[in-house]
């Protein structure tokens, strides 16, 4: 939907992002409790020489088989919350008045019980499949098992205080700065 590219323009406002998806990266990429369990989880084939997981191969046993994704997401996500909760605090420690923690997996994870504002991104399902298919450099049909293990724009936004609308000839720089002076306007200035 567009995540990425949404936390670069609230970081170009100078409103400071955790991405999860980069602490996920890194709890993969070394031997620690996090990479050890998913090794007992899945099979040695899912860590390489490093103790690092080989994301390509763990992604071809999970987003295959339903039950696998949610044993890997319940495994991992303590993990990543952990973290970003870290890191979120250190910048809390620094006074700052925003800050976006961005979170493919927020609700899954219960990270958004954390959080005092949910901005959610929103796109066209076709939109969303192409975006996976370019970035990842997947098969269309991988990117649609993908999209199907993951909820609908129907749930993001009955459960988001602002939604960015991130579609051809969307004014995303516009919708974030009205959530920014939105949140400093208000007495909740946190995301």
């Amino acid at each position: 939907s567009g995540k990425s590219y949404v936390a670069a323009v609230f970081s170009s406002f100078g409103v400071p992002c955790i991405n999860s998806d980069e602490v996920v990266h890194e709890l993969y990429s070394e031997k620690n409790p996090c990479t050890s369990r998913i090794a007992e989880l899945f099979g040695p084939s899912v860590i390489d020489e490093k103790y690092s997981v080989n994301r390509r191969t763990l992604a071809e046993i999970v987003f295959s088989d339903r039950n696998k994704l949610e044993l890997l997401n319940r495994t991992v996500h303590p993990f990543v919350t952990e973290k970003c909760m870290q890191e979120a605090h250190k910048y809390e420690k620094k006074g700052c008045p925003l800050l976006v923690i961005e979170a493919p997996q927020l609700f899954e994870s219960g990270l958004d019980s954390e959080c005092d504002c949910i901005v959610s991104v929103c796109a066209d399902a076709e939109l969303r499949k192409a975006r996976i298919v370019s970035r990842d450099g997947i098969s269309s049909s991988d990117a649609e098992k993908r999209l199907s293990n993951q909820h609908d724009d129907v749930f993001f936004r009955g459960r988001s205080d602002f939604v960015i609308e991130n579609g051809p000839g969307s004014d995303v720089r516009g919708q974030v700065m009205k959530i920014i002076t939105s949140l400093l306007e208000s007495d909740d200035t946190s995301l």
